[in-house]
């Protein structure tokens, strides 16, 4: 892969910075920078002092070694020819080459425990989870945890660049949860319905030519990760099935740093959808007990650590220029870790148009990572029988230029600007809540829409693929804007793969031939696009 601007910022800061000394207790000219300021920091009115004892929880990631030639070899695993094309690697290979040594996570976790953190390894070698009392978290990483407001928002944060002893910081690339803050979910709830209000599974896959793959290709086998924050009851999933003729799915939930969370909309219908797509794939709900930052890196972190899933959707994000490069940089880790591994990660684009919600125009995070599909809408209308009549960009979805990562070695084709930064997006359904879904939610049904739904589905899509190569002896396909961007550049296919959407905004961006912001390379054909990439 080509190097990206993110990977390199906080190991130049920490290297200018770093004199190591002989013993952890070090002054403040003997420590590295870890973590730069959020950048909700900016324009934002310190209000005092955060309570000594109030109680913090942070995820520190260690340094993966040989980096580079991770990143070869993810290229390499892609490459159609290489000698290392399908070759996925397992957790126990990919911890054997890259992730941290024991005496590197032990120098950490006895560093942190100096100050008298509780520091807790989790199932992946590279992310330590922390917990302790602000006063600890101040002495270690060198700043004052400060409140603050900026408009009718307030939280917590440092007042300034954290740090830690330069013995320490040569292992840590990142440190996320010195400032506190929510994720944000892509669901557009439009209003209360009977069931059938909606769009319903038969129709999409009638649209979207599903049905016909039905008949050999339904996900047995495959297992798709949904990494969210909040449950699904299952009394839920049983009417939905029922009301819409689907069996019954194999379904685990597992709360990720605590013990339960209560049901979410979010949730339930990643989990309706994906099951409405790929009717006997399992799911496995990885639930963060918290909806921040923390909690979700713990989650896809578990993800990798598992590896029983090839295709993983979440539909929780934030605007690219309000996410803290602490996040990216421990997230980016783990999705090199998964695109190593062959596991397909998609995350839902935004449902705020170009700007996605700030006052410019900015990308999702974390459909900006180059290691994830960046799933955008459209406005689907069908005709009486079901059939596809009409598809335009969806005024709401995200989509546009990454201000971070670099361009992909993998992303160019038909109208993909080639301007040297990652593009969204990458690939779209129907997401506009004016032709919305039909989902139950603690027994109301209701319409909506939104890019929440197309993830799910996107991922479920490439269960069926995975199931359709498993049958003849191929790997998964894993990093999916490999395939879809190859298939998007075969002139022969690509007309009967994907809908080209040509008309619609997302306000900067329009829909053209061809790629485009908004929608990628457009809706797709469920069954040529199935057979493109089998």
């Amino acid at each position: 892969m080509r190097a990206l601007t993110l990977l390199s910022a906080l190991a130049a800061a920490s290297a200018a910075l770093a004199a190591p000394p002989a013993v952890f207790a070090a002054p403040l000219q003997d420590r590295a920078v870890v973590a730069l300021p959020d950048p909700q920091m900016r324009g934002a009115r310190a209000e005092g002092s955060l309570s000594p004892s109030q109680t913090m929880h942070l995820v520190v990631t260690l340094r993966l070694r040989h980096e580079a030639a991770l990143e070869r070899l993810i290229e390499a695993l892609y490459t159609p020819g290489s000698p290392e094309e399908g070759r996925f690697l397992t957790p126990a290979a990919f911890d054997r080459e890259f992730a941290p040594t024991k005496a590197d996570v032990e120098a950490v976790v006895q560093g942190l425990r100096a100050y008298g953190l509780s520091v807790a390894q989790t199932a992946n070698p590279m992310v330590l989870a922390i917990t302790g009392r602000a006063r600890g978290v101040e002495r270690a990483f060198g700043v004052r945890e400060m409140t603050y407001e900026k408009g009718t928002a307030a939280w917590y944060g440092p007042d300034g660049a954290a740090t830690l002893p330069a013995p320490l910081a040569a292992h840590v690339s990142a440190v996320v949860g010195l400032s506190s803050g929510a994720m944000e979910r892509h669901l557009v709830v439009s209003h209360a319905a009977p069931a059938g209000g909606g769009y319903t599974p038969a129709q999409i896959q009638r649209a979207y030519d599903y049905t016909p793959l039905y008949s050999h290709y339904m996900g047995r086998g495959q297992v798709i990760a949904i990494v969210t924050s909040g449950s699904v009851q299952m009394s839920d999933i049983a009417a939905f099935d029922r009301a819409f003729g689907l069996p019954d799915p194999v379904l685990r939930q597992r709360v990720i740093d605590g013990s339960s969370t209560a049901p979410d909309d979010e949730t339930t219908l990643d989990c309706e959808w994906a099951h409405a797509i790929a009717p006997t794939a399992s799911l496995a709900v990885y639930e963060a007990a918290e909806p921040d930052a923390q909690s979700f890196i713990d989650a896809f972190a578990q993800v990798a650590a598992d590896d029983g899933a090839h295709v993983v959707t979440t539909s929780w994000g934030a605007p690219e220029s309000e996410t803290d490069s602490s996040t990216m940089q421990a997230e980016h880790q783990i999705f090199m870790q998964m695109a190593a591994q062959g596991q397909s990660v998609f995350a839902a684009a935004g449902d705020s148009g170009s700007s996605d919600g700030t006052s410019g125009t900015a990308v999702d995070y974390p459909s900006s990572d180059p290691c994830v599909t960046a799933c955008g809408g459209t406005r689907l209308v069908m005709g009486a029988d079901g059939t596809r009549l009409k598809e335009t960009a969806w005024a709401d979805t995200g989509g546009g230029v990454s201000s971070v990562y670099g361009e992909p070695w993998w992303q160019y084709g038909p109208g993909v600007p080639q301007t040297g930064y990652r593009q969204t997006c990458d690939i779209a359904l129907n997401a506009d809540p004016a032709t919305g879904y039909d989902f139950l939610y603690q027994g109301q049904w209701e319409v909506a829409g939104g890019t929440s739904f197309v993830a799910p589905m996107m991922a479920a899509t490439f269960a069926l693929i995975d199931q359709a190569r498993a049958l003849e002896g191929k790997a998964p396909v894993g990093l999916a804007d490999v395939g879809i961007y190859a298939m998007a550049r075969n002139t022969s296919y690509a007309p009967y793969a994907f809908h080209d959407i040509t008309a619609g905004s997302n306000g900067a961006y329009s829909a053209g031939v061809g790629w485009d912001h908004p929608t990628g390379f457009g809706s797709i054909d469920a069954y040529y696009f199935l057979h493109g990439l089998d």
